[in-house]
């Protein structure tokens, strides 16, 4: 009897997409300490600051850094966006692109140091000549950080990736929290010592990367083509930040300062979990699926944008649902008493608003992206946008702060939802249905499992309970994916040995 076997073109297929795994796989590795440290560290700030600053000198730290994500949406991210769509393309951005890049992060600065200077014309509080010297230092750094941050992401540079976005959160917080501890407990001191570890890491990654030293010689058609792409995203990213910070600036409003400071700690725990799950597997993500499509069509990148979605839904969703399980616990043991019972009151929302936001931005939003249809993400953040801001304006009527963060919450869903029937409905793209399935519930697993732990407001039980849920959702999922299991397990022996080559 003849053997079948597959036609040459379905193996072809096969060893193709085994080797985008294996590369994903690598470069997710790869990205991973910056993914993890910095923004768990931003995360562990949020805490400790509860416990040293009055929530007047926290919310001014809210309110500066809510104030530079602005400026970093309007005057900068149009070129950002563009530099990780297009640098990647070539060995070498080339002089017009760095030229041009040293062109345009020195009007973002000098746009970003007038706002700043503005500030404490519009924001309560009290203002020092430190504050604002801080807060200057501060914001400009942040932008260099951000621009090398990504175009090192995007020409495959994870060490001078990693540089920048280790060095200013966690070399940040120890100085920081050594100027808070050991000369003053304000917001100019936190401001401060994130601006030194900024200026360090810059030094450091400039040793390493070229960068334009002739602005004025920017190139006119980088400028264009970076507009004529990023606009919607430029506006798009503004209203992901009205939906963000949005809440905020209301609060300030209507309450002050203070009132944001007390708000602020439960509505960033929520965002930041959904960053450090999400940023821990999508730094390598949307480069390689541009890398695939480059190679194999628009098809070929799709397919990789799908595997990258349930990447992130196997970290996002676990990550969430075991922060909302243990809040109880989390929120007297670390958050500061005067903080405590607002954090506990908006927390569950703040994760689910979290989380749907992540998951839009980082999967359902990328495929217009790789078809080059910006606009349709910016529709999508404007819904976005509205819904948090009506909802929430109706929540805070009804139920105060708890109201607000509740509304915010479900205009993050219903922007998500309607993001992916979008994807559906113009590119057939969704993540597998099976694949979705075997996430969810391993996840109900580990909260099931969680659920029936006695639990203690201590380290010990709270890491008990930590560690039991991480290994419960981790062995399910292995028994679930054994291919995938095999080949990490393989890739993680390969790298162990080409280490230890001299």
């Amino acid at each position: 009897m003849t053997e079948l076997r597959p036609a040459p073109h379905a193996w072809h297929r096969d060893e193709a997409r085994i080797r985008w795994d294996t590369m994903l796989l690598r470069q997710t590795l790869l990205y991973l300490p910056a993914q993890f440290l910095g923004p768990v560290f931003q995360f562990v700030s949020i805490l400790t600051w509860t416990h040293f600053l009055s929530p007047t000198d926290l919310g001014l730290v809210a309110l500066i850094t809510a104030v530079q994500e602005l400026s970093l949406a309007t005057t900068l991210n149009w070129f950002t966006h563009y530099t990780v769509r297009y640098a990647g393309g070539a060995p070498s951005p080339g002089k017009a692109f760095l030229d041009t890049e040293t062109f345009v992060l020195t009007i973002s600065g000098v746009i970003t140091v007038l706002i700043v200077v503005a500030m404490p014309s519009f924001i309560d509080g009290v203002w020092t000549w430190g504050l604002v010297a801080a807060a200057i230092l501060q914001s400009v750094g942040r932008l260099a950080v951000a621009q090398l941050s990504d175009r090192a992401r995007a020409c495959g540079d994870p060490l001078s990736y990693s540089i920048l976005q280790i060095g200013w959160p966690v070399g940040g917080f120890f100085a920081a929290l050594a100027l808070v501890m050991l000369y003053e407990p304000s917001a100019a001191s936190v401001l401060a010592g994130y601006a030194a570890a900024q200026a360090i890491s810059l030094a450091l990654v400039l040793l390493r990367i070229e960068i334009g030293l002739e602005p004025l010689r920017f190139a006119r058609e980088v400028i264009a083509k970076a507009m004529a792409y990023a606009l919607p995203l430029v506006i798009g990213g503004v209203l992901v930040w009205l939906a963000n910070n949005g809440v905020r600036f209301v609060v300030e409003w209507r309450d002050g300062a203070a009132a944001v400071g007390l708000v602020t700690v439960g509505w960033s725990i929520g965002l930041r979990i959904a960053s450090v799950a999400a940023m821990m597997v999508t730094a390598a993500g949307f480069p390689l699926a541009l890398a695939r499509a480059r190679d194999g069509g628009h098809e070929a990148g799709q397919a990789q944008l799908a595997r990258n979605g349930l990447l992130l839904l196997a970290t996002l969703a676990p990550a969430s649902a075991g922060l909302w399980m243990i809040s109880d616990l989390i929120v007297p043991m670390f958050v500061g008493e005067p903080y405590r019972a607002v954090t506990a009151a908006i927390l569950p929302a703040s994760i689910l608003a979290g989380a749907a936001r992540s998951f839009r931005v980082h999967c359902g939003e990328q495929v217009f992206l790789l078809h080059e249809r910006p606009v349709v993400p910016l529709i999508n953040d404007a819904i976005d946008a509205v819904a948090a801001l009506v909802l929430g304006g109706i929540g805070l009527l009804w139920a105060g702060l708890p109201g607000l963060v509740a509304g915010a919450a479900i205009g993050a869903v219903l922007s998500l939802i309607v993001t992916m029937a979008w994807g559906w409905a113009l590119y057939r793209f969704a993540l597998p249905l099976a694949d979705v399935v075997k996430i969810a519930l391993a996840t109900a697993a580990m909260m099931a499992v969680i659920a029936l732990v006695p639990a203690r407001p201590d380290i010990a039980s709270l890491t008990l309970i930590v560690a039991l849920g991480a290994l419960v959702f981790a062995s399910l999922i292995a028994a679930l994916y054994p291919r995938e299991r095999r080949k990490a397990v393989a890739l993680a022996r390969e790298m162990v040995v080409a280490r230890q080559k001299p």
